[in-house]
């Protein structure tokens, strides 16, 4: 994972800002030690903003480096899945999509045969439509 040790940067800056506010926050409660609180108070508040700052200048970037790559895996993906698909792949979606357009009281926009209505159409149309190749086996 190329982006994991830019994620894991950010989460170790916030992480000390986190230590910083802390450490803070317990010298400003210290009793003795005669410090004003206002002093750290304030030096609370630049710690978030400049937190605050880095986090939305880390996340803009990082966003648009996600949609970059999510668009890129997304076409590499697309030519995966044309190589992969095969008609056995396809008849499952179909019929998925089916089964929930029936579910949904929706008339089917795919009519599956059975293997007579098959035959019967088969010596109805005895040969492939022209334009069409015939599924050979393999």
């Amino acid at each position: 994972m190329q982006k994991a040790h830019l994620y894991e940067a950010i989460h170790l800056f916030n992480r000390g800002i986190d230590d910083a506010v802390r450490g803070l926050e317990r010298l400003k409660r210290a009793k003795k030690s005669q410090l004003k609180a206002e002093y750290f108070d304030e030096k609370v508040l630049l710690l978030e903003k400049h937190r605050a700052l880095l986090n939305g200048y880390f996340c803009n970037n990082m966003d648009s480096s996600e949609q970059w790559d999510e668009a890129r895996f997304a076409k590499l993906h697309r030519e995966y899945e044309k190589k992969a698909l095969d008609e056995v792949q396809v008849y499952q979606d179909v019929h998925a999509v089916e089964e929930i357009r029936r579910q949904e009281g929706k008339p089917p926009k795919v009519r599956f045969l059975t293997e007579e209505q098959q035959r019967d159409w088969k010596r109805q149309y005895p040969t492939a439509p022209s334009g069409t190749e015939p599924a050979t086996s393999k």
